[in-house]
């Protein structure tokens, strides 16, 4: 009887584990900083100590969230798509970006001049012989897009004489004007800026194709009876959200500038599909 007791004693004088908040890393970011204002609101709605947890890459959140090993995250458009129909997951709120900022944010494919091609349409012939630069698994701008453009022509990235992850947009870029690889992968950003800051180098390469504007990832909140996703979103969908959103937003070079959050617009992301 006394040690039955003292179990139930235990149990419930047993500190409750943090919920987690988490994302994934990018080296031009410190998302630990970014992600801590949005931790205190989880933590302040939830009543519970929280922990923040970076994952290598989009598709590694995505499938910690998936498993149930995370309880909020901001994610991006290519965890987002490949996380949503998971079991209990659901966006929450959106980055409010600037319209300037969105129609910057697109993918582009790049290859060097001297490869001597001239459109998406010669790489299918000679895909075994170029080596094929993208950001990292995961990355929208920086890999999914550019992917589903090359399943058009009957391609995969996996197709090419070589696969390489640069881990950056910039490093992809660095890749193509080093010789190391022949065809890039990136967001269309440090594409630009090449081209305003050294136009001669920019001459040496070829634009091949460029996305549309793509929209940011959602934060998202797995539901279960520890989290009050409902009380979360609202919180952060509130005016005095600011400063949150305003620290979120300085983690990710598509959502630059955001001072708000807006509701989640199903509209927005069904042209989107992880296939």
């Amino acid at each position: 009887m006394i040690f039955a007791f003292l179990c139930v004693l235990l149990a419930h004088s047993a500190p409750e584990p943090p919920l987690v908040v988490a994302s994934y890393s990018y080296p031009a970011f410190d998302r630990s900083v970014a992600l801590a204002p949005m931790a205190d609101v989880v933590g302040h709605a939830a009543g519970r100590p929280v922990k923040i947890v970076l994952f290598d890459t989009p598709d590694a959140l995505s499938d910690a969230v998936c498993a149930g090993q995370v309880d909020v995250a901001m994610t991006n458009l290519g965890a987002w798509v490949t996380m949503r129909d998971c079991a209990g997951v659901n966006a929450i709120a959106v980055l409010d970006t600037p319209p300037t900022v969105l129609d910057r944010y697109r993918g582009v494919l790049l290859t060097r001049a001297d490869t001597g091609i001239s459109g998406l349409a010669d790489l299918s012939a000679q895909t075994e012989t170029l080596r094929y630069s993208e950001v990292l698994p995961g990355s929208t701008s920086g890999a999914l897009v550019q992917a589903a453009q090359l399943r058009e022509l009957g391609v995969t990235p996996a197709h090419f004489a070589a696969r390489l992850h640069a881990g950056t947009h910039d490093k992809s870029l660095e890749y193509l004007l080093a010789g190391e690889a022949d065809i890039a992968a990136l967001a269309e950003n440090p594409w630009r800026s090449l081209q305003e800051s050294d136009p001669a180098r920019a001459e040496t390469l070829r634009l091949l194709w460029r996305s549309d504007p793509l929209p940011p990832g959602p934060v998202i909140c797995r539901e279960r009876e520890a989290v009050p996703c409902t009380a979360i979103g609202n919180a952060l969908l509130e005016a005095g959200a600011a400063a949150t959103a305003e620290a979120l937003a300085q983690g990710w070079m598509e959502t630059e500038g955001a001072e708000r959050f807006r509701p989640y617009d199903e509209a927005v992301y069904a042209p989107f599909t992880s296939h």
